[in-house]
């Protein structure tokens, strides 16, 4: 258990690194307000699961924090 998380971050990027290597064509990115050319498929797609994973950790960062305190609070009492 003590090195799960490190080969799994290892497999992780792996992963990424072939995926983006077996979709090398370049697409032209369009967003609202900036348009982007010469970027691959595969980073794209990786880049797009990468941010969607950031800011749902940033949107559950309240409930984190918050249930941590009451659990603290409960550890507190019971002393």
């Amino acid at each position: 258990m003590k090195y799960f998380y490190f080969i799994f971050l290892v497999l992780l990027v792996i992963t990424f690194f072939s995926f983006a290597s077996l979709n090398p064509e370049v697409i032209h990115l369009d967003l609202f307000f900036v348009k982007i050319e010469g970027i691959s498929l595969g980073f794209s797609m990786i880049f797009s699961v990468l941010i969607g994973a950031v800011i749902s950790f940033v949107l559950q960062l309240p409930s984190l924090l918050r249930r941590n305190s009451k659990v603290s609070d409960k550890k507190d009492e019971n002393s």
